[in-house]
């Protein structure tokens, strides 16, 4: 294999240590797993190599931490993992609308899977040797920001030049028309992509997920909503997301523990829309499971029926 860039390598490791066991991995485990540091040219530089690594990580904010195992062996019972809530979003930190575009395309251009050769290499090393579960994948640490709907763009470019689009929108109930509107503003609230637009005189909300045709950009340009419009119907849109609350129990260590944020198995979750919501769930299957409320249950356990009606 091609001698990996310092970037490959960390992030090789930082993968393997995100899919390992909730003990951890052994220093051999992630030597033998990450292509890179089988480069060293001998054990000194592979060890300096590593605390390399781990001073690099921990600037990055990628919390290493040390598990303590019985082993009659010294070296694998110091074992690593990366602390809990190392990858949580600082709460602190709120971005603007240009910035939020800019992370989009940084997602895409992860997405594009620049390093997943070696990544997956060394995922397919700790399966081998039975280190972890033979289904384990790594899209659970992949970034969730990235806008799933075609219409992004095209409501960007025109929101930019304040241009009419018209778009089909199905509504939860199924209703489904066009609909001619003027963008204002695209939010990413509670995991959704919501774009603020204007209809007859009236600031309303969207959700991408839910246009289902291609958005057409129109020649026809408006008058811009005023920033305190703007600030007013995401102010409206934030309090209804605050009401609507889902709890929800993950199992431990799952895709779906980690992909809730790992901190707890128990998670109360804010949603803007019930029928989405129950969507994304269904994906974890028997990882997750619904406390409340009663509503988002009752759509689950149908959408599980409907599932066993068709294939029984």
């Amino acid at each position: 294999m091609p001698t990996q860039s310092p970037a490959e390598r960390l992030f090789t490791l930082t993968c393997c240590l995100m899919a390992a066991p909730r003990q951890g991995l052994s220093k051999q485990d992630l030597f033998d797993a990450v292509p890179g540091y089988h480069d060293a040219r001998n054990t000194d530089a592979r060890e300096k190599m590593f605390d390399r690594d781990k001073d690099t990580l921990r600037d990055m904010g990628v919390r290493l931490e040390i598990v303590h195992v019985d082993s009659f062996d010294d070296a694998e019972a110091s074992r690593y993992v990366i602390g809990r809530g190392s990858f949580d979003w600082p709460a602190e930190l709120s971005l603007n609308s240009n910035q939020l575009a800019l992370v989009e395309l940084a997602a895409k251009a992860w997405n594009n899977q620049l390093f997943a050769t070696s990544a997956k290499s060394g995922l397919t090393r700790l399966k081998a040797r039975g280190i972890v579960e033979a289904d384990r994948e790594l899209s659970f640490i992949s970034p969730r920001l990235l806008a799933r709907h075609a219409a992004f763009s095209p409501l960007a470019e025109a929101i930019s030049e304040s241009k009419v689009v018209v778009l089909e929108y199905r509504k939860a109930d199924g209703d489904q028309k066009l609909r001619e509107l003027e963008p204002a503003k695209l939010r990413l609230i509670e995991g959704e992509w919501v774009l603020l637009a204007r209809e007859r005189g009236q600031i309303k909300n969207f959700l991408l997920r839910r246009i289902v045709s291609k958005v057409k950009l129109t020649e026809e340009q408006f008058k811009p909503a005023s920033d305190e419009e703007i600030a007013q119907a995401e102010a409206d849109l934030i309090a209804l997301v605050a009401q609507q609350e889902a709890e929800i129990e993950v199992l431990e260590d799952s895709e779906a523990f980690w992909h809730f944020g790992a901190q707890a198995t128990r998670i109360t979750l804010h949603y803007m829309d019930e029928a989405l919501l129950a969507e994304d769930l269904l994906e974890f299957g028997s990882e997750v499971s619904v406390i409340g409320p009663e509503g988002l249950k009752e759509r689950i356990h149908s959408r599980l029926e409907a599932v066993i009606a068709t294939h029984a």
